[in-house]
């Protein structure tokens, strides 16, 4: 059984696992929700792989027993950055194959060696991650037509957009994937994709009214389209090391962070400013998430600003 992130990287780092063990079954889950669907289901399984989970420093504890008590084997796969006591997984049996750079298609690849044509499929993955300079990209893109290459991963990158919370359909795509079939031979995919470039061009063009600045961030909320975008574009928009674009659900906002500034590891800022809000925050040091309860956005908002603009200052 697989338990994968549901962007890019995860669905084909998913792929890759599955054109190896033919008869996984395909879940799709996040930080916070691992544990619960771990418990939920990894029962009967008799080895699950992990790919693409970044794990949330307060569950960790528990994340750490739940693996402990499990009967069958474990393989986790990652490349955000550990928390603290995330060694304590191979205490625990599990098989951790973890590198910061690759992307977890690329680390799924290497340690699975599914042949050859699968690694077009790890390298959607590396370009859907922007996680390009490593050796293994660089020489595996040297065996591959660019052009092809790039037309298929953002098919399946923009697509994968558009079917954001569409399971099923993710599935049907790590199976296709999984055989070595190509993102333009999935017709829902294709007009997918065509439609979620438009709707990103036209959010790129209504951007700059809605962006908002503070000192060293720009951030917008409730943006019409992807949350990264957004958060990439708000940065560009308002000449801030750092954007973040906001999405209120429920209660909850949920964010993505992006930086263009080397200084600024918003990993580790997250990791430290959310918790107290109430809320998790984890990822890259240049890209990252985080979730914090609506009354809280202001006061996130606001360290966050303070703490980039320390980092940054002459």
């Amino acid at each position: 059984m697989v338990l994968a992130h549901g962007d890019t990287d995860g669905v084909t780092a998913a792929a890759i696992v599955k054109s190896v063990f033919r008869g996984a079954k395909v879940y799709f889950t996040h930080p916070v929700g691992l544990l619960g669907d771990f418990r939920e289901f990894a029962k009967g399984a008799d080895r699950v792989v992990i790919v693409d989970i970044s794990l949330d420093e307060r569950l960790l504890p528990e994340i750490v027993e739940e693996f402990r008590r499990f009967s069958g084997r474990i393989l986790y796969i990652d490349h955000h950055p550990f928390p603290l006591g995330a060694k304590a997984l191979e205490e625990a049996g599990v098989e951790v194959v973890h590198e910061e750079g690759p992307c977890a298609a690329e680390l799924a690849y290497r340690r699975l060696n599914p042949g050859w044509e699968m690694s077009r499929v790890a390298l959607y993955g590396a370009i859907g991650d922007y996680a390009l300079d490593t050796p293994w990209v660089r020489e595996a893109m040297s065996k591959w037509d660019i052009k092809s290459l790039f037309l298929e991963a953002g098919v399946l990158i923009l697509g994968l957009e558009y079917f954001r919370k569409d399971h099923e359909f993710k599935r049907r795509v790590v199976e296709e994937l999984s055989r070595d079939a190509l993102p333009t031979s999935i017709p829902e995919l294709v007009l997918a994709a065509t439609v979620q470039a438009r709707r990103l061009e036209e959010m790129r063009r209504r951007l700059p009214a809605l962006v908002r600045r503070l000192k060293a961030i720009a951030y917008v909320v409730n943006p019409p389209g992807s949350l990264g975008l957004a958060a990439f574009y708000a940065r560009v928009i308002a000449g801030k090391p750092v954007g973040v674009a906001v999405e209120e659900r429920d209660g909850t906002c949920v964010m993505s962070l992006r930086s263009s500034d080397p200084r600024v590891d918003l990993n580790s800022i997250l990791r430290k400013l959310v918790p107290a809000l109430g809320g998790h925050g984890g990822g890259h040091r240049l890209a990252a998430g985080a979730r914090v309860p609506s009354s809280k956005l202001e006061e996130f908002l606001e360290k966050l600003d303070e703490e980039v603009s320390r980092l940054v200052s002459p």
